[in-house]
């Protein structure tokens, strides 16, 4: 992550831990540096006070060496001497001893004085005063550690001390220090330390995370509003009362977004109010917005005066334009209307001939049909004269068989009299045949009523075929005269349909002819209807422009503000007059067409 894209308040919180790392990496330094000047000073000071009391073992071993005192006086004096010495409040004292080892003199416990010391160890098991002996034989001098007790404390501690020889007498001088004072000493300093180290990191997060929330607050609030101006919500305001550059900052911020807000804004809500004078000053040569504006509104007030002049000159043209169209269109309507009224008429005609030639066809052909129909009656008729007459002599050929049978029935009823007569005179035994006899003569004179009725309805049926090929004589003379007429009929349908044919061919080529100039005709009417259309439609439109440019105020003209009122678009005008493009197929639908009518009795010279 770039540190550039981290926030202020991050980028203090990240300066204000390094500079405590390094202040807690110094402060570590320095307790580190003063742990070993604590442990180095009191190896100074022991030095310096083992020597002060070897010096003093020096001076009376002199004084011994020249003879003033004795060497046991001398000694004895050097003992009493460094025993009483103390220093640092009687916490460090000396002790001699020699190096067999032997207790020569202890301060603090006298009852070692005189003892030998060679087997004497501490808790960790080294032997402390024999150790002593080894490091004053190297160099004469040195530092020991060890543990021993101490008062006030159950257990030995841990102590330092350091020993030094005094050679005129064999002598082994020592003073120590404990462990636990010289670190209580550095704990005391280290609690100090921590305690001012961990005050200052308090202090100085609080420190740190006010002074973030003092700059960063402040700044998150004006890329806030700032955001808010760039969706175009100016009402918005920091109000922060500070006199540091944050809030100087803020004031100018909220200074521009007033100057937007009623100057740039104001001045936009007057040119949306048709207000061309915005009455902007800049504030220097080097304002852009305001110089911008000001040019803006010299160009607006420079284009809308001459849109006005154009407007009304538009106007004035299209009014005439307009008129002279509508003279135009509806001179061409009427045009169009006659010609469409004269081209149904014809076509009407047209159709009537149509038809008149169709129905002298089918006439011309119900003739010939009938002519044909007759012919064929004729001959029918005649076969059924011919059937009637073979008919009437089939009659006659039956009557005469009638009549033979009748005599053969009149001769059986003879016959069966005669049969009868004898059967009589037969008696007894001509019953059988008397009774036979007698159903042969009623047989007989049934036979012959039967002749008699067939004769009857035979006669009467050939007298009513005399009459039906008297009637079929008369009818072929009907249809003969029928024939003449049909054909005379046929010959006159076949004439009509001939000139109806060619006066419709004739109407159709009128009908044509009338139809495209009845086509020029709309075209034309059509064309100056949308001519006369689109003139009002300028003309409104004209009308709406000026009165749209009535809203602006032009800089430097005195007229009113004209409210802004949308003209309704121009309707074109009805087709009611218009011919529709159905004139040749049928009559027009929005409109009666008045045909022309002709008499019958016109087609009579046909």
């Amino acid at each position: 992550m770039r540190l550039g894209n981290l926030k202020i308040s991050t980028k203090i919180y990240l300066v204000i831990s390094l500079i405590i790392v390094i202040f807690t990496l110094a402060i570590s330094w320095t307790y580190t540096g003063y742990r070993n000047q604590i442990y180095t000073t009191a190896e100074l000071k022991l030095d310096a006070a083992v020597g002060t009391a070897v010096g003093i073992i020096d001076h009376y071993s002199k004084l011994a060496n020249e003879g003033t005192i004795s060497t046991e006086q001398a000694q004895a004096s050097a003992k009493e001497t460094i025993k009483d010495l103390r220093l640092e409040g009687d916490k460090l004292y000396f002790w001699i001893n020699d190096t067999q080892p032997k207790m020569i003199m202890h301060p603090i416990k006298p009852a070692l004085d005189g003892k030998d010391l060679s087997g004497s160890k501490d808790p960790n098991g080294k032997y402390l005063f024999v150790e002593f002996v080894k490091e004053t034989e190297k160099t004469g001098e040195g530092f020991v550690d060890y543990m021993w007790a101490k008062p006030g404390k159950e257990e030995p501690q841990p102590k330092l001390s350091f020993v030094k020889r005094s050679q005129n007498w064999n002598w082994i001088v020592g003073c120590g220090v404990y462990i636990d004072d010289l670190e209580s000493k550095i704990n005391k300093v280290f609690y100090t330390i921590l305690s001012v180290l961990l005050f200052t990191i308090l202090f100085s997060v609080v420190i740190t995370y006010l002074l973030a929330r003092s700059i960063a607050k402040p700044l998150r609030q004006t890329v806030e509003m700032l955001s808010e101006v760039k969706k175009g919500h100016l009402s918005g305001r920091l109000n922060l009362n500070r006199t540091d550059e944050v809030g100087l900052l803020a004031q100018a911020i909220d200074e521009f977004a007033d100057d937007m807000q009623h100057e740039v804004i104001g001045s936009l809500q007057k040119l949306a109010d048709g207000n061309l004078n915005m009455n902007l000053v800049p504030r220097d040569g080097q304002d852009e917005i305001r110089g911008t504006f000001i040019k803006l509104e010299s160009d607006l007030n420079e284009v809308m005066g001459s849109i006005q002049n154009a407007g009304q000159q538009i106007s004035a043209n299209s009014t005439s334009v307009s008129d002279f169209s509508q003279s135009l269109s509806q001179s061409a309507t009427e045009s169009a209307a006659s010609l469409e009224e004269i081209s149904a008429s014809l076509s009407e005609l047209a159709s009537q001939t149509k038809h008149n030639a169709d129905n002298a066809s089918q006439v011309n052909v119900l003739s010939s049909e009938a002519t044909q129909a007759t012919e064929e009656g004729k001959a029918r008729m005649e076969q059924m004269i011919s059937a009637m007459s073979e008919i009437s002599d089939a009659g006659q050929s039956i009557n005469k068989i009638i009549k033979v049978i009748d005599e053969i029935a009149f001769q059986t009823n003879l016959l069966a009299l005669n049969a009868a007569v004898e059967a009589a005179r037969a008696g007894q035994h001509g019953k059988g045949f008397a009774v036979v006899a007698e159903e042969v003569r009623n047989l007989a004179a049934r036979s012959a009523k039967a002749a008699r009725e067939t004769a009857e309805l035979i006669e009467g049926s050939v007298e009513k075929t005399n009459n039906g090929s008297q009637i079929a004589n008369k009818t072929a003379e009907s249809l003969e005269t029928i024939i003449g007429g049909v054909s005379k009929v046929s010959d006159l349908a076949e004439e009509i349909a001939a000139a109806s044919n060619e006066q419709a061919s004739g109407i159709s080529q009128i009908n044509e002819g009338l139809g495209q100039i009845d086509q020029a005709i709309q075209q034309n009417t059509a064309t100056a209807e949308e001519s006369a259309a689109a003139a009002e439609e300028l003309s409104s439109q004209a009308a709406e422009l000026l009165n749209m440019l009535r809203r602006f105020h032009l800089k430097g003209h005195s007229q009113q503000q004209g409210s802004y009122q949308p003209q309704p678009a121009p309707t074109r005008r009805t087709q009611q007059n218009q011919p529709t493009n159905d004139t040749w197929g049928g009559t027009p639908s929005k409109r009666p067409q008045q045909a022309i009518t002709l008499d019958a009795d016109e087609f009579g010279k046909f």
